[in-house]
């Protein structure tokens, strides 16, 4: 199926972009526009009724008040920067679309295949993406030697970056992923279908290694808080587990031990604490990129200054420059939203999330059905995934949006 081929495209991750017009297409951004009209063709043909669930309202609606923030917009703004910016909103609601789609696929196919497609595209790029990893950290451990950060990269060094060149984006996809798979291998075990456990639970074994080797400090909050979360709504003995891939991840590892230190005295520092370290490195270009959009926020607080439009508004306040790949967004996703679409964008993108827990709450306490349990791991992932763009900006990234919004596609499906 097409939507499983789409599911893989992120595996090439930044390896292959098609230049077209100024842009850097990925195989994602060619696949899905193709989707859309063959689905749509079908549809015409087969199915003319359209099938929104609840989720799915609210997605619309955010669709509906993000595409008016850019229409308002046009009024104030160049008209070229505009036309700009209408390619990356056009961009960003394509993936937004696989939600309803994936929901109406899944509403119109009466046995599993569907959703069995999506699984097993998902479980293998999960486990694609870590073992490319591990080649990546094999052969090429530094970016820096590389002369990646002259294109713009970060100058990473002996971390976990694969196909995607970032260890952070990389680690919030994982700990997404694995919350998903986590809660699979959980209802094989239940079940008794030993041989599916120990295929899904070795795939998800190899992932949380290559989570470790990110060295990511926002996907390591990400991990606990999806396991956490999975933990209390279907295994209260998976906490012991969480408890222990935390202490041994802490105590195996000098580097991991560093880093959460020097991020334990930068939030002390940040929350007015006393602390005997200033703010790492890190913390400080975060900090540096959450006032970048509060400045924005607080100039269009209620429509936004209209998606796409973050670049523009840093490289013309003097916040950045535009190659760099930082100035596309504040690093942390909802204030991105918040300042690209306004406060009325910001409340409908979290009303998705509180729809998809509302729908799904009842299904997850009361049954022990393959559906609950995906539905649980789905959920969960996405709170990891709420977690994590707090301090990275993974919700709007392209390759994440593939996993996030078929994601969210499947919890409508009753």
């Amino acid at each position: 199926m097409f939507l499983g081929l789409i599911i893989l495209a992120p595996i090439m991750g930044e390896l292959w972009r098609l230049p077209l017009f100024g842009f850097d297409l990925l195989p994602s951004d060619i696949l899905i526009p193709v989707f859309i009209v063959v689905w749509g063709l079908s549809k015409i043909k087969t199915d003319p009724k359209i099938h929104v669930g609840k989720i799915g309202k609210m997605i619309s609606m955010f669709i509906f008040i993000t595409i008016l923030s850019y229409l308002l917009n046009t009024l104030r703004f160049d008209v070229k920067e505009m036309i700009i910016a209408g390619v990356y909103l056009g961009r960003f609601l394509m993936y937004v679309v696989l939600a309803l789609i994936t929901h109406d696929l899944l509403k119109r196919d009466k046995t599993s295949k569907t959703q069995n497609i999506i699984l097993g595209s998902m479980v293998a790029s999960m486990l694609l993406i870590a073992i490319f990893g591990f080649i990546q950290l094999t052969i090429f451990p530094s970016f820096l030697f590389l002369g990646m950060h002259l294109q713009g990269w970060d100058p990473h060094i002996g971390r976990l970056l694969s196909t995607w060149f970032d260890p952070n984006f990389v680690g919030g996809f994982l700990a997404y992923m694995i919350g998903l798979f986590v809660a699979i291998t959980i209802y094989f075990r239940h079940t008794r279908q030993h041989k599916l456990m120990m295929l899904v639970g070795t795939a998800t074994l190899i992932a949380i290694a290559a989570l470790w080797m990110t060295y990511s400090r926002s996907a390591y909050l990400a991990l606990i808080a999806t396991l956490g979360i999975l933990a209390l709504l279907k295994s209260r003995k998976m906490l012991i587990v969480v408890i222990l891939i935390g202490v041994l991840g802490f105590s195996l590892s000098p580097r991991i031990q560093e880093r959460t230190t020097d991020a334990w005295d930068s939030g002390k520092a940040i929350l007015g604490f006393d602390s005997e370290k200033p703010l790492d490195p890190t913390a400080k270009l975060r900090i540096k990129s959450w006032n970048n959009a509060v400045e924005i926020i607080k100039d269009y607080p209620m429509i936004g200054a209209g998606y796409g439009r973050y670049r523009n508004e840093i490289v013309n306040r003097g916040l950045g420059m535009s190659r760099d790949h930082a100035s596309g967004g504040s690093d942390s996703s909802l204030l991105t939203i918040w300042a690209m679409t306004g406060v009325f964008g910001l409340l409908t993108y979290l009303g998705i999330y509180f729809m998809a827990i509302i729908e799904n709450i009842r299904l997850i306490l009361k049954k022990r059905t393959l559906q609950s349990y995906i539905n649980t791991g789905i959920i969960a992932g996405l709170m990891g995934l709420l977690v994590h763009s707090t301090f990275v900006n993974s919700l709007p990234f392209p390759l994440i949006m593939v996993y996030l919004w078929v994601g969210v596609g499947m919890l409508d499906k009753k």
